[in-house]
């Protein structure tokens, strides 16, 4: 079958968009070992999950830009989109994933203090309570096991 140069050019185009894309996989996939500290069992299976995004991702763009026909252009494209991606975005993108992460905790962790309030005053409302009652009824257990002990009546044989 021929290709006419312009499909070519679009089919290289459409890789280099792909590399692009697996970058940002990449970056998502480094700032989540990064924030989880993974464990390297952890980030063996994170690096499979990786890998098989990674083919789909390049998978889905070679089918897009040619019908999946690999060509030498198309493995190019996808070296050249994620070279420029890791020199053009890739601080700006990372940085901006952190920060995302870090706001995105810092909400949940607002909202679990708003949501633990009511439950916080409605548990203090019946302990407060129960708490004064149980000192009162055994202060006189107290007194009596304290103050009875002094009699020889009521001392254990040893």
């Amino acid at each position: 079958m021929v290709i006419t140069i312009q499909s070519q050019i679009y089919a290289f185009l459409v890789t280099v968009y792909g590399g692009f894309v697996l970058g940002f996989i990449y970056d998502i996939f480094k700032v989540t070992r990064q924030v989880f500290r993974l464990k390297k069992t952890f980030s063996n299976i994170a690096d499979i999950i990786f890998w098989l995004f990674g083919t789909i991702t390049m998978l889905y763009f070679m089918y897009i830009s040619n019908y999946v026909e690999i060509r030498f252009y198309s493995f190019l494209g996808f070296a050249i989109g994620v070279i420029l991606y890791y020199v053009l975005l890739s601080y700006f993108i990372t940085q901006a994933l952190i920060g995302i992460y870090e706001f995105t905790i810092k909400f949940l962790k607002k909202m679990a203090e708003i949501i633990i309030y009511p439950v916080k005053i409605v548990v203090n409302f019946f302990i407060v309570p129960y708490r004064f009652t149980r000192k009162i009824l055994t202060l006189p257990g107290a007194f009596l096991k304290n103050n009875l002990t002094y009699f020889k009546i009521f001392k254990r044989k040893k």
